[in-house]
């Protein structure tokens, strides 16, 4: 008899600390859904962010795309490929909805984007900074002007771009500031430069060389951006002796890379002088 209690206690016991479980399992599930919206809205702007690093970063953006992947509960699809998202294919990926139909992922990833991003930008502060307060955003622009004057065969254009653009675009992914290169020798073709001079919008190239920095943040974090941008550009528009020049050679190996002919001659590399070192 007291064994029968007993056991019948014990169920119970087991069926209250079950539904207790499934209450608590409903009661935070809303929450739990909302931290998983948020940390893949983080992980989708964070690839955005590493776009202009993917060709000398590649581990890194795999690794990236594997947990997009695997968050968003597309790793288990063994139709999908994880190369084609990783090496931004601009064709249509083929995959399958949880049902079993067909499912476009490049339309999957819009939505994704935009949806996520709409939910980190109500989430979270400033570019995602939950500890930012909300306040007003300020937009400031500074001036930093090229030394062509005493340095007229250094070719700075070419230093600020890097290959395809990359260098300047990992200026602006590392500062979120805009960067301009405007006035004289700002065109690559010389002869576009002289027919456009005279047209309405292109005024700055009647004027030396110059670098603008546009930064749009909140009054309490705005300096510190634009001090941090200038700090790096300033860094690139300091000649350097060419044998020196480490940041030129990192350039040129990128550049390499990006035509498919890079041969590395040596198992060590060249030390990295990237202006970047130090300043996240």
């Amino acid at each position: 008899m007291f064994t029968l209690v007993a056991f019948l206690t014990l169920i119970s016991l087991t069926i209250f600390a079950g539904s207790q479980l499934c209450s608590e399992i409903l009661r935070t599930f809303p929450e739990l859904c909302a931290r998983f919206s948020i940390y893949l809205a983080e992980l989708l702007a964070e690839r955005q962010k590493l776009a202009p690093f993917i060709q000398v970063l590649p581990f890194c953006s795999r690794l990236l795309n594997l947990e997009i992947l695997r968050v968003s509960g597309l790793a288990s699809n063994q139709s999908f490929d994880p190369e084609r998202i990783e090496h931004g294919s601009p064709s249509r990926f083929s995959g399958h909805h949880s049902n079993g139909g067909p499912m476009d992922l490049e339309v999957w990833s819009g939505m994704q984007t935009e949806r996520m991003g709409a939910l980190q930008t109500s989430s979270m502060g400033w570019h995602g900074n939950s500890s930012l307060p909300t306040t007003s955003v300020v937009k400031k622009v500074v001036r930093l002007d090229v030394p062509v004057d005493k340095f007229p065969n250094y070719n700075f254009v070419g230093r600020l771009l890097g290959p395809r653009g990359n260098s300047l675009k990992r200026v602006e992914a590392t500062t979120q500031c805009r960067v301009y290169i405007r006035g004289r020798g700002s065109v690559k073709d010389s002869v576009k430069e002289e027919q456009l001079r005279e047209k309405p919008g292109y005024e700055h190239l009647n004027e030396p060389l110059h670098v603008l920095v546009e930064a749009e943040f909140p009054a309490e974090v705005i300096d510190a951006q634009l001090n941090q941008a200038i700090s790096i550009l300033e860094d690139l528009l300091k000649p350097v002796d060419e044998s020196l020049d480490y940041y030129k050679k990192q350039q040129l190996r990128e550049l390499a890379l990006l035509n498919g002919t890079l041969r590395e001659d040596s198992p060590h590399r060249s030390p990295s002088a990237s202006p970047f070192s130090g300043r996240q």
